[in-house]
This record gives structure tokens, sequence and C-alpha cells, in this order.
């Protein structure tokens, strides 16, 4: 991770498929736990390479063993890195995944936050439409025509998960109490894990290319860096390459 970045990555569970018994192995007790309580078995096999790709991302990102990386997590779920710092500052980090696809963020200037989703969710949202927007945002919306208009608000969705990501406070504020344009800079207040002085953070969407829509939101400081993170198969199928993990 380049000095003043924050670092995302996107990828593709599907593709790290040969690796699904070393990812096992990369997970501690906890994370074990919360996958075998997943109902299915390619929900669990999902959330277990998930939490073995986030791993090994923040391990190569810091220049760590992935065994020196403890990723705790809050009463919410969401991860944190506690003893993991960068010139005196603590490193941050947010994942999440959806649909096949997992996304992490990484940055050692302040709170972040990161969210994904399948682009064919937009045609879910709809009817979810009055209690994701602020007004003056569900008043810009009804000015576009199908499917753009479901596809900005999908935009709309993973910028406002983002900055509750960042924020550390979940779902507790309702996203209709709020706007999140592409761009706009919000001061987030401190949590139980930030220092206590307000942090100020830009919302920005990421190029993830036409099935995903995600976004981020990270010190306005930070340069945003996005990787798309893939394996390159050899004759045995589990070779991986330069931009992998």
């Amino acid at each position: 991770m380049a000095p003043g970045a924050c670092a995302t990555a996107i990828v593709e569970l599907r593709a790290w498929r040969p690796w699904r018994d070393e990812a096992w192995a990369l997970l501690d007790a906890a994370e074990r736990q919360r996958v075998a309580q997943r109902r299915f078995a390619d929900d669990r096999e999902a959330l277990a390479m998930t939490y073995a790709l986030h791993r090994l991302f923040v391990a190569r990102s810091l220049d760590l063993a992935p065994d020196a990386v403890n990723i705790a997590r809050d009463a919410e779920g969401a991860p944190h890195l506690p003893g993991i710092a960068r010139d005196g500052k603590p490193v941050r980090t947010s994942l999440s995944h959806a649909d096949g696809v997992a996304a992490f963020a990484l940055c050692a200037m302040g709170p972040v936050g990161i969210d994904v989703e399948a682009a064919f969710r937009a045609t879910e949202l709809p009817g979810i439409a009055e209690s994701v927007c602020h007004a003056s945002e569900w008043q810009s919306l009804s000015n576009f025509a199908e499917p753009a208009r479901s596809r900005a608000l999908l935009a709309l969705w993973v910028r406002k998960e983002a900055l509750l990501k960042a924020e550390g406070i979940g779902l507790a504020r309702e996203m209709c109490s709020f706007r999140a344009a592409a761009g706009a800079e919000f001061i987030l207040a401190g949590s139980a894990r930030e220092s206590p002085a307000a942090c100020s953070v830009r919302l920005a969407m990421l190029d993830v290319g036409e099935r995903w829509t995600a976004a981020v939101a990270a010190p306005r400081e930070a340069a945003v860096e996005c990787l798309h993170l893939q394996p390159i198969s050899d004759a045995t199928g589990r070779s991986a390459g330069a931009r992998s993990l």
C-alpha cells in the first residue's frame, strides 16, 4: 500500500475455488465459527474465501505474514486491525461481499468503508427507494427513465452503505435521512475505535466493470487505488499471477 493511499480490491470468488482448502486453513477460530453458521454450503465457501482473501490482502498490502494479521470484529461484525499501525497511525479496513464477489479496503489515514453489489440487484431496489433516498435524491431520480433509474439507485445504495461503514454505525442511521452524492465530503464523529476528533471522508464510485457496483468512503486526502485481483492458472490450474494474492 503506497503512503497516502486508500487501497481497494475487487475479487470474483469463483476464480479462487482451487484454493478453498488453503483458504480454510487461513481462518481463525472465530471466523470458522461464523462460516459454520451459514446454512448452505455455497454460502459457507463464499464467506470462508472472503475472510481468507481479506487477510491475504491486508498482509500483502502491509508486507506482513498472514498469521501476523489479527482481524477483530466489533458488535456490528465490522472488521478492525488491533495493534497494526503505519507511521504511528492505526490502519483501518473494511470489507463487503455479495453474490460471488468480495471487496476490501485498507487505509492508514483515517476511517474507511466499502460496499459492493451485483449489478442485477438494481432491479430489486425500486420497491424500497423511499427508504433509501433523501427527499432531494428521490426527486432527482424521478427524472430518470428505467433502467437508468434503478442503476442510479443501486449506486446511491452502495455509497450510503460505504459511508455508514466508515462511520462505524451500520444501519443505525436511516439511509433516507442523509444525502450521499459521489464526490461529496462528510464529517464523521469519533467512535470507540477511532480518535475522538472528527474526520472528513469523501465518497467515490469504484471502476469495477458492468457486473458490479461499488463505492468507498475514504479520508479526503487519500488517493484511492482499485485493483481487480485474479489468479492466473497454469497447467495445474493453481498458479497465481502478478496482480493476484
